[in-house]
């Protein structure tokens, strides 16, 4: 018998990722063998939610286009009782949409033009659903920040400027966004201010949720102090989120640890590196992948400084490519294979998005370019 609360519940018990996700399809080909169309909705957008927290965000890519032809040709469908604090199910599917626009910055693989098409096309189904477009000038600047786009700029000055709604990010997050802007431009005195109300805990995400606010904005500030590589705050603010995570996956942020603690602590910076590496070679989001070797960059570069030899000793199990049996390695040659794997990937952001800003930003003045990885056999040989 069809039981979509059963099914629900089914789904909830299973580990994330790809059980819970398998348990979705289940629970969405019930639902629609049953054109119960309010539940053909929800089950979809639970889809999307475990692909984006859980899973792999181009399952959700792949999803969204049937949720959003079910909310079409059913716009006045009803939410169901777990989705019930929106309007009805299309109105849900305006929040979920978000994702997509933010998914459009993550990978490369969705073309400029299918970016731009998800961007008006969110924006006129704002505008027709009666929102203003707060949130679709906040992920605009977003994209267009990311690929050091000076319409970034236009899109943060209209989404400062509107009024909140109810399709807006919490508080806490828009904030977030808003002190994160300010570190990227070094107004540390701007963002200071408005950091005030996460830092006492006025302004939170969710009302159970104390600290996620707070942990995003310190991690903010990481990034900023990485960015300046002052490594006595570096030191402090690695060191307090992860006092502070409280196994939070979204604040196992190992990599920017790897690159602040070899700055501060090489042997630590190791030891998270050999915790993670396989982690990170399965990595398939793009963006992340680009950063996350970056960092490793990051780390060698500073490993071939620390080191009296040109090699260190790694015990890689066979799938690693460059895996080889004696355990020891040149640093300058995993330099270059983490380097070559970061620029694949610049490029391919680079030729999407029509700039050279991922390539530029990998051979900047941070240090992570090709001129430093010829130094780096030189350092303590």
């Amino acid at each position: 018998m069809y039981d979509p609360v059963n099914l629900r519940s089914q789904y909830r018990e299973m580990e994330h990722g790809k059980a819970q996700l398998a348990g979705i399809r289940a629970a969405i080909e019930a639902a629609d063998a049953h054109k119960d169309v309010p539940y053909q909705i929800y089950f979809r957008t639970q889809f999307c939610e475990e692909s984006v927290f859980y899973g792999d965000d181009l399952d959700m890519v792949v999803m969204f286009p049937e949720l959003l032809a079910l909310v079409d040709q059913h716009p006045d469908a009803p939410a169901t009782r777990y989705n019930s604090m929106f309007r009805n199910s299309y109105d849900h599917v305006l929040w979920v949409y978000k994702w997509l626009l933010e998914d459009c910055e993550l990978f490369y693989q969705i073309s400029m033009e299918d970016c731009m098409r998800f961007f008006e096309d969110y924006k006129q189904r704002c505008i027709a659903y009666g929102y203003n477009l707060r949130p679709y000038y906040e992920y605009l600047y977003s994209f267009y920040d990311s690929m050091e786009d000076p319409r970034g700029e236009e899109a943060f000055a209209m989404f400062s400027q509107l009024p909140r709604d109810e399709n807006c990010n919490c508080k806490a997050c828009e904030r977030n966004l808003e002190i994160d802007y300010y570190l990227k431009r070094d107004d540390l005195m701007k963002a200071e201010l408005l950091s005030r109300e996460i830092e006492n805990r006025i302004l939170t995400c969710g009302a159970r949720e104390k600290n996620k606010a707070w942990l995003r904005m310190k991690r903010n500030y990481l990034h900023y102090y990485l960015r300046k590589k002052d490594c006595e705050k570096i030191a402090e603010y690695c060191r307090l989120i992860e006092r502070n995570r409280n196994g939070e996956r979204e604040f196992e942020c190992w990599e920017d640890f790897l690159e602040g603690y070899a700055y501060v602590d090489m042997g630590k910076a190791l030891k998270i590196y050999k915790k993670c590496w396989k982690g990170w070679l399965e990595e398939r989001c793009p963006a992340d992948i680009y950063g996350n070797n970056q960092h490793i960059c990051i780390f060698f570069r500073e490993l071939g400084k620390a080191r009296k030899g040109s090699s260190v000793k790694i015990n890689f199990d066979p799938s690693f490519p460059l895996y080889r049996e004696s355990g020891r390695y040149e640093i300058e040659e995993l330099y270059q294979f983490y380097y070559h794997r970061a620029r694949e990937v610049a490029e391919k952001f680079d030729a999407r998005n029509g700039t050279d800003a991922y390539c530029k930003e990998l051979d900047g003045m941070d240090g992570t370019g090709r001129a430093d990885a010829e130094q780096i056999g030189q350092v303590g040989v």
